[in-house]
């Protein structure tokens, strides 16, 4: 790819922001910061995580109508304020009540930056004229991310190292959010697209109705938007759950006992165990358009992928419970191969079943189920974590057991059908 000297720059910028984006040191122990250091139940983290979902998605409609009305990297600087406003609350507060405003401060931020900065890029290799390198270029800024993300798993066991605790973890990660905001500061004005000068509240409504519409216009289409929501959300609400079975191996794995205290040796665990999760994510997603190739349907591919997933929430519960942890973290390490094989292929399956024209409305709909749906399980999930059973672990276990047999059961009522691909 043929870049000028201040195309490169501009390549450098987007790259750049993508690395600190996903400098994310508190994601691998987001539970375990709220349960473990602020002594918050899983009912109450349930919540919290509910509170997220429905907020991002009540705020991102209204949050691009702002983009448009402000610019881009207004937008974006927004964004990054509303991040460092909410992390700062997290390591100064230590009551349930107060986490609620700071995680709507994070939800905000998801909003304001949700496809935010992808469009900036958009709009750039259009006025380059470089359209025709979207592929090579999204592949470099997307590879940085992921960068960005195993070093911020690699730096928990750097703070392993020199004695961090939880209290680090978001202070830690308002120094990469600082730097993308001040790198915001750097993005030319053209990045900020078209302003317009009134936002147009009626598009808001005419959004939601289409939505709708769409959604319901075939039964089989109704059913791949509820499956991929039921799957996706059941997804982001279990993996957290990897860090207190996790520091369940940590405290009792012989090899670690060299590392230190039982903090240590979690954040060790941890952060090769996401480490992994990210590396895992690289591959499985490459994977995906070959495991489509072999099985010749996209529905039967997807069927398969739900009920194996429903199979693998259930023998993660039955090992956790027998007190096998390793086995446990090896099968719900195997979560993240069945989202990234996965995601693909629905792309794929609607793509082949609605109009082009109606795509964004149903990947809307589909975004908008998604976080209800897990603002009802989050909570959920983490009531069985706190109240059945005697200890957490027994709780968690029976958690990802009635989980898992809630998935079979809709792995049957929400199966697909699908053409040969």
């Amino acid at each position: 790819m043929k870049l000028t000297g201040p195309q490169r720059v501009m390549l450098f910028k987007f790259s750049a922001y993508g690395f600190l984006k996903n400098l994310q040191f508190f994601e691998p122990l987001f539970l375990l910061f709220f349960t473990v250091a602020k002594g918050l139940s899983y009912t109450q983290f349930g919540i919290l995580i509910g509170i997220r979902e429905i907020c991002v998605y009540a705020m991102e409609v209204p949050t691009g109508i702002v983009a448009d009305v402000t610019g881009r990297r207004r937008a974006m600087m927004t964004a990054f304020g509303a991040y460092l406003c909410s992390f700062a609350v997290f390591s100064l507060a230590s009551s349930f009540w107060a986490f609620v405003p700071a995680m709507v401060l994070f939800a905000a931020g998801e909003a304001f930056r949700s496809g935010t900065h992808k469009s900036m890029i958009m709009q750039h290799l259009d006025l380059e004229g470089l359209g025709d390198q979207k592929v090579h270029y999204y592949s470099i800024t997307r590879s940085m991310s992921r960068l960005g993300s195993a070093a911020s798993a690699l730096a928990l066991i750097v703070f392993a190292l020199f004695g961090g605790s939880y209290g680090i973890i978001f202070p830690a990660t308002m120094v990469p959010y600082v730097l993308g905001l001040l790198l915001m500061l750097t993005y030319p004005r053209e990045l900020d697209g078209e302003v317009k000068k009134q936002a147009v509240l009626s598009g808001m409504w005419w959004h939601t109705v289409q939505s709708a519409k769409s959604l319901w216009q075939t039964k089989e289409l109704g059913k791949i938007v509820v499956n991929e929501s039921v799957f996706e959300s059941f997804f982001r609400v279990a993996k957290d759950y990897l860090q207190p079975i996790v520091k369940t191996a940590a405290l009792s794995l012989p090899l670690l006992a060299a590392v230190g205290d039982d903090q240590k040796r979690t954040f060790v665990l941890i952060g090769v165990v996401a480490f992994c999760v990210h590396m895992n994510s690289f591959v499985s997603s490459r994977l995906s358009g070959h495991l489509a190739d072999r099985t010749g349907h996209l529905g039967r591919t997807l069927n398969g992928l739900f009920w194996v997933f429903a199979v693998a929430f259930c023998l993660t519960g039955t090992l956790y419970r027998m007190n096998l942890v390793i086995p446990a973290i090896v099968v719900l390490f195997f979560f993240y191969t069945l989202y990234n094989l996965r995601k693909p292929v629905v792309v794929g399956f609607l793509s082949e079943k609605i109009p082009g024209q109606q795509r964004a409305t149903v990947l809307s709909v589909q975004n908008q189920l998604r976080a209800i749906l897990a603002a009802v399980v989050a909570p959920l999930f983490g009531w069985v974590a706190d109240n059945i059973g005697s200890a957490r672990q027994t709780g968690i276990s029976w958690a990802f057991l009635l989980g898992g047999g809630v998935l079979l059961l809709l792995g049957f009522v929400l199966r697909l059908e699908g053409r040969p691909t």
